[in-house]
């Protein structure tokens, strides 16, 4: 009669000496297990496919610090930053890579500094046309990671986070360029944002208005709270824009129409926005707010000249954070 398999087997079975055969396959399986584990470590300090470099602890402010110091620094060309020196800075954050797109040279050995604004962030790196060489790394905050990395063959490089990092992880992407020649404009320093004439104004209900900015027809994503018809503001003196109200990835409201000397106030309402202008009517002075501010800081503008003042959040353009204030 079989017994069932929850019963405890009879007699004194643990004084019981274990068959010689298995005792032969668990020291088998100890020494392999410590060969691997010794195998690791050692690959772990002489392979040459492992990346190492020096860590440096320091608060995710120092080093956002660090990564805008950077871009003054950069010169820029029409593909991204041009690193002054061999030092490359790329800091991550919900739902971007700052300091990112970038030119760099071939055969040049350059020093990747990694850190990130907010979450753990992954920094995976493979060249456009081959899917079987690929670069996976990760980001902490509170730790800069400086990785020397050299690149040999010229063309696109995709950057991904390979670690997810909340409901806008599949956006979050960047890519650099590696030229056989990249041309000396260090000292030239980078632009915060596109300048240039507004986009036409609307009537309210025109789902198209400002050639389509709020939409999914510009670049970046459609902005999730436009209707078709902006707020009117006009005769009010002061006006105020709320940015990432409730965390959602959005300015409130998406557009609005004020009268000339108009204060609008930007109030962040919570982390990782800034305000970067698209386009704007000539002349005009306003140029936004680059740096990534968080919940509790505000930014005021007086709007004087007529016409459409489109911007955008940089880290969330890819989820549709775009407005756009009209003056009328």
């Amino acid at each position: 009669m079989m017994k069932s398999p929850i019963q405890p087997p009879e007699g004194d079975w643990w004084n019981e000496r274990v068959n010689r055969r298995e005792t032969i396959w668990l020291g088998l399986s100890g020494v392999w297990a410590v060969t691997l584990f010794g195998w690791m470590a050692g690959w772990m300090q002489f392979g040459e496919q492992n990346q190492v470099g020096e860590t440096l602890k320091l608060s995710t402010a120092d080093y956002r610090e660090k990564v805008g110091a950077y871009k003054q620094r950069a010169g820029e060309v029409d593909a991204g930053l041009v690193p002054p020196g061999d030092d490359v800075y790329v800091g991550a954050m919900r739902y971007a890579f700052d300091g990112l797109p970038a030119v760099l040279e071939t055969g040049r050995e350059y020093v990747f500094h990694l850190g990130t604004y907010d979450v753990q962030h992954g920094f995976s790196v493979r060249q456009e046309d081959t899917l079987s060489k690929q670069l996976s790394l990760q980001m902490l905050p509170g730790y800069e990671w400086k990785v020397p990395m050299q690149f040999d063959d010229p063309g696109t490089y995709h950057v991904v986070c390979n670690e997810f990092c909340g409901t806008g992880h599949r956006t979050m992407h960047a890519t650099f360029v590696v030229r056989e020649s990249v041309p000396d404009v260090s000292g030239s320093g980078g632009s915060a944002g596109n300048s240039g004439g507004g986009g036409t104004g609307t009537d309210d209900g025109d789902a198209t208005a400002y050639d389509g900015w709020l939409t999914g027809d510009a670049r970046g994503g459609a902005a999730g709270n436009w209707e078709g018809s902006a707020v009117d503001e006009t005769g009010a003196d002061d006006v105020t824009v709320t940015v990432g109200p409730g965390g959602e990835y959005v300015y409130e409201p998406a557009a609005v129409r004020v009268s000339p000397g108009t204060t609008v106030t930007f109030e962040w309402a919570s982390p990782t926005h800034n305000v970067l202008v698209e386009s704007a009517p000539d002349g005009a002075d306003w140029s936004g707010h680059e740096p990534i501010e968080n919940e509790g800081f505000s930014l005021q503008h007086t709007f004087e000249d007529a016409g459409v003042y489109e911007y955008y959040c940089q880290p969330h353009l890819a989820l549709g954070m775009k407005g756009v204030v009209e003056v009328v």
